[in-house]
């Protein structure tokens, strides 16, 4: 059984892990930490690091990882299983330094490989290789801060908020914004010749912007909101950047009823929506459990959806694509733009009403 097995199981686990969580927090059910490592911790964290797997072969020109490689992502999931029972618990410390543990050893563990293919390619490395290594960078910080709550009790909640936004922002958002200058040309059919240069410069503003966002975060309400504010501006301008070049370079191709690209194109608006809506939630204005619905909603859901829908087919028959893979991608990507739209104005409604 090829290894690429496991990606349509992480991805239907990811899809159910998202949907279950959003509906926890729209109906207020349990702790919002609960629903939130149910999307995260079990869903996005196992899928990313399995796709990442996915991904590096082919950005480093290499050979098609073997099941060495998915260590990481089954790793991550236990992990995640572990912290999802501990928060329906009791809690227990020393069981959620363990889930973290696990978590790190799998982003270590990935991005060592990662390292090693890129040092044995031949030519110049994709650039999208350095997005990858800035997001494990950035989940191997915010598992950290889960350790050090322990350690340091007292600084337990400016922890946990770099934490969460380490994660968010800089873990899936930095690995989304990375993947989809590279796969969403590939479901439009034609290249973005303006992907590589963005690729190049834009990397070091979206670090810097998720770096402020955490470090503010953790600040605040002692100045750390003028260091989110601005870090939000820069990340909000490499959206902006990305979407202008689509929208420059695609046109209303984006804008279609069917298709996994619009709604790729509609979880891109969703995170900038969610990013203009930073500030309120910063001060207060907006709560967290809204703010936390309408991420998974307006932005994973459209995101997660659309690129499993374009690469299921590959995933369960790898090889020579054949009018199977056609056929079955055009039904799974079957109302792909509507159910986007949709889940984009659903997600921003909803961390808008607290």
């Amino acid at each position: 059984m090829s290894p690429l097995a496991l990606l349509p199981v992480l991805a239907l686990a990811a899809l159910v892990s998202l949907a279950a969580a959003g509906l926890l927090l729209v109906a207020g059910h349990g702790v919002p930490q609960l629903a939130a490592h149910l999307a995260f911790a079990l869903g996005i964290l196992p899928l990313i690091l399995a796709v990442i797997s996915y991904f590096i072969p082919v950005l480093t020109r290499s050979a098609a990882a073997g099941f060495g490689i998915w260590w990481p992502p089954l790793l991550a999931w236990v992990g995640g299983m572990l912290a999802v029972f501990s928060f329906a618990g009791d809690f227990s410390p020393d069981r959620l330094s363990l889930a973290a543990a696990m978590g790190g050893v799998a982003a270590a563990g990935l991005g060592g490989w990662m390292l090693r293919r890129a040092r044995r390619m031949f030519g110049p490395r994709h650039r999208g290789l350095d997005w990858y290594l800035a997001a494990l960078g950035f989940l191997l910080l915010a598992l950290v801060a889960v350790v050090l709550m322990q350690v340091y009790p007292g600084q337990r909640n400016a922890l946990r908020l770099f934490h969460l936004h380490a994660n968010l922002l800089g873990f899936v958002g930095l690995t989304a914004l990375g993947t989809l200058q590279v796969l969403l040309p590939t479901c439009m059919g034609r290249p973005d010749p303006g992907a590589a240069l963005r690729l190049r410069r834009d990397l070091k503003w979206a670090v810097g912007g998720v770096l402020l966002i955490s470090l503010g975060a953790a600040a605040a309400p002692r100045g750390g909101a003028t260091l989110a504010m601005f870090g939000t501006a820069l990340c909000a301008w490499v959206v902006l950047n990305m979407l202008r070049g689509w929208r420059r370079h695609f046109g209303t191709g984006l804008v279609q009823l069917h298709g996994a690209a619009p709604s790729l194109a509609a979880a891109a608006l969703g995170l900038l929506g969610l990013l203009a809506l930073g500030p309120p939630h910063g001060t207060n204005w907006l709560q967290a459990r809204p703010a936390v619905a309408g991420y998974v909603i307006a932005f994973l859901l459209p995101l997660v959806s659309g690129a499993a829908s374009h690469l299921m087919p590959i995933w369960l028959r790898p090889g020579v694509q054949d009018e199977w893979h056609s056929s079955l991608r055009t039904r799974l990507c079957r109302w792909g733009g509507l159910r986007g739209l949709i889940l984009l104005l659903l997600g921003l409604m909803l961390a808008i009403v607290s």
